[in-house]
């Protein structure tokens, strides 16, 4: 739909948001963050705004300028309409939730306890019982974005929020959130420098959606409003209207018409003034000829078909569950995170004569498969197998369209295996084919040669795209194979893994750890306690983060020397020490608490038994060390209390 002069709407063209006088929005992440200007002058930049009739404002829990500064940009919606003498009901606040702010950073965030904790944040600094509209504001790739999505609509549920849906988004995520509430807004970037949202189809899905397209940094953003000056789109259109090229570039937004609604930043009222100006810019077929290759919804149908349901074609033959191999035609997509054990199962196909597709072994892309499974179904090969990791709706998507093509139905077999046990399969291939652990350089340089030694993040990014398969898709059957580690009976050993910094020891000198064998001071009870573990036969383990070795403000023979230092004060037998020298961020090993690969390692060497395992620890990495180990934890000041 396109427009020419002042946009004027329907209650139905921009959903919940009702009807808009003025189809855009003001952002509220200039007036909260670094550079912004005072308290005072933001109020009257806000309702300066209001008075002109805007009546969205876009705000976040992290605009501020750190994590101690948190809801700032909300407290400043709650104080502009505390005291505007106009239709306080009419405006319509949209905040977000999903990044945190540690020392300025943008970090994502998507964590249950998170998500509800800055919920109730934000409901304090609007001053309201119930949040009209909030958006998770970016997916966290340490988190599963079911986890996530679970946790909005739970708090959704709870009555603390009216409407939900997604910022920095895309249609395979807009797809997966539907499964857990309504989605009633989509926010991304979009403007003549960044066409993407438009060109993966996330306009076009608003429009299909009725739902309305936030489009924050219609200029490009703050850093790149400079281009405008010389974009050879706008240009032209700035240069005909006799307006300058902003006006011209948000102009071209306003052009495209509901549901797209463009946040637009001001820091000063002359900035609120010239956007108002571009909803009068009278566009016609030549702005529109010259802004073509800058905004193209060309991959629409393509993009909104990978979401949709394939329709599966009648008289396709019916699968059973738990049946098979067989001799039938019919193609198997073994799907799991790396590490669930795939090649394994696999195996049991091959034998009984399955064609195998794994783009691990055939190098390519995904995508390159298909055409493939095609040839082989046409050529007479009737029974495909092909084990890949699927994360996606959108990713397991052209494949059962190709089986289905022709004819060929397709089962679902879906490895149920935990993260935490898939880090550990990892680290056992690891440790069998180098006999130790690795650094995050050698596993990168690994990785180019050998899949199946992934680095932990792009375990972490499966587990957070990860989509439950099912038979909506178009799958004849989902089987889900549950993950069982079995117990080796030789491993019978008994021990306690002890985390060393502020567990075992302190330093004398009041540092977080000691760069010195002198600054070491075991701490109270520590011997008496373990002793009595020594005598029952449990053997003693060291395992610590030292990321100060590889930071270089600790060396690693005095970080050794100071391991050293702690076992003579402790005066007990300890088996092996276990540290991680690698950088804390980003974590790019097995090594590194909560990461499991320590653990595994003291396992397989002194073959222990993991319910005869117990881990002491002070921090939240040592408790998800233990879970991830999948051995007893028992809190510091729980293991060496005093007992009368």
């Amino acid at each position: 739909m396109a427009t020419s002069g002042p946009v004027t709407t329907t209650s139905s063209d921009y959903g919940v948001l009702g009807k808009l006088e003025l189809p855009l929005g003001l952002g509220l992440l200039r007036l909260s963050t670094e550079g912004r200007p005072s308290e005072a002058d933001a109020i009257d930049v806000i309702r300066f705004a209001l008075d002109q009739g805007v009546r969205i404002l876009d705000t976040a829990d992290s605009y501020a300028l750190d994590d101690r500064d948190m809801h700032y940009g909300e407290r400043l919606v709650r104080k502009a309409l505390a005291e505007w003498d106009g239709p306080r009901d009419a405006v319509r606040v949209i905040t977000k939730a999903g990044l945190a702010r540690p020392k300025g950073r943008w970090v994502p965030n998507g964590r249950r306890e998170h998500l509800r904790k800055m919920v109730e944040g934000s409901l304090t600094a609007l001053g309201v019982e119930r949040i009209f509209m909030l958006l998770l504001h970016a997916n966290d790739p340490k988190t599963p974005l079911e986890e996530s999505l679970g946790a909005l609509a739970e708090l959704q549920k709870q009555g603390k929020i009216e409407h939900l849906g997604l910022c920095n988004t895309s249609i395979a995520e807009v797809r997966q959130a539907e499964r857990h509430f309504v989605v009633q807004a989509i926010q991304n970037e979009l403007s003549v420098i960044d066409r993407s949202s438009g060109a993966a189809g996330l306009v076009a899905l608003a429009r299909q959606m009725r739902v309305p397209f936030l489009a924050h940094r219609p200029l490009g953003g703050h850093a790149k409003v400079g281009n405008l000056l010389k974009n050879r789109a706008v240009k032209p259109i700035a240069a005909r209207h006799a307006i300058t090229p902003h006006e011209a570039a948000l102009a071209a937004l306003l052009d495209l018409g509901p549901p797209v609604i463009p946040l637009f930043g001001a820091t000063r009222r002359t900035s609120v003034e010239a956007s108002l100006r571009a909803l009068k810019v009278p566009f016609d077929e030549r702005d529109r000829t010259d802004l073509a290759t800058k905004i193209s919804f060309a991959p629409v149908a393509e993009a909104l078909a990978a979401t949709a349901p394939p329709v599966t074609p009648a008289g396709l033959r019916g699968l059973v569950a738990g049946e098979g191999p067989g001799d039938e035609p019919e193609v198997v997509v073994m799907m799991g995170i790396q590490g669930a054990g795939k090649s394994s199962e696999v195996a049991r196909y091959l034998e009984r004569g399955y064609a195998r597709l794994n783009r691990d072994m055939l190098g390519g892309e995904l995508d390159d498969l298909i055409p493939k499974l095609g040839e082989l179904l046409a050529s007479g090969q009737r029974r495909v197998i092909l084990d890949n990791t699927y994360a996606t709706r959108v990713s397991r998507y052209p494949l059962i369209r190709m089986a289905h093509a022709h004819g060929v139905p397709v089962r679902c077999r879906f490895l149920a295996t935990p993260i935490d046990e898939a880090y550990a399969n990892v680290v056992l291939r690891i440790l069998e084919r180098y006999d130790r652990l690795l650094g995050p350089e050698e596993l990168k340089e690994l990785a180019k040669d050998d899949p199946n030694l992934p680095p932990p993040a792009a375990m972490a990014r499966w587990a957070a795209s990860f989509e439950a398969p099912h038979v909506d898709e178009g799958f004849s059957v989902v089987e889900e194979v549950p993950f069982v580690r079995r117990a080796l009976p030789q491993f019978t050993g008994k021990g306690v893994l002890l985390d060393v910094d502020g567990t075992l020891r302190k330093t004398i000198s009041g540092e977080i750890f000691p760069r010195s064998p002198e600054d070491v001071e075991l701490l109270p009870g520590r011997r008496e306690r373990l002793q009595r573990f020594v005598d029952e036969g449990y053997q003693l383990f060291l395992v610590s983060n030292q990321s100060g070795v590889a930071s270089g403000t600790l060396s690693k023979a005095d970080a050794e020397a100071a391991f050293a230092r702690t076992v003579e004060l402790l005066g007990l037998p300890v088996t092996e020490i276990a540290y991680c020298p690698h950088p804390a961020f980003p974590v790019g090993c097995f090594c590194r608490k909560p990461l499991p690969g320590l653990g595994v390692a003291l396992i397989q060497r002194h073959r222990l038994a993991r319910e005869h395992l117990i881990m002491v620890g002070d921090m939240d990495s040592d408790r998800d060390f233990a879970r991830s180990l999948g051995v007893r934890y028992v809190d510091v000041d729980e293991f060496f209390a005093v007992k009368s």
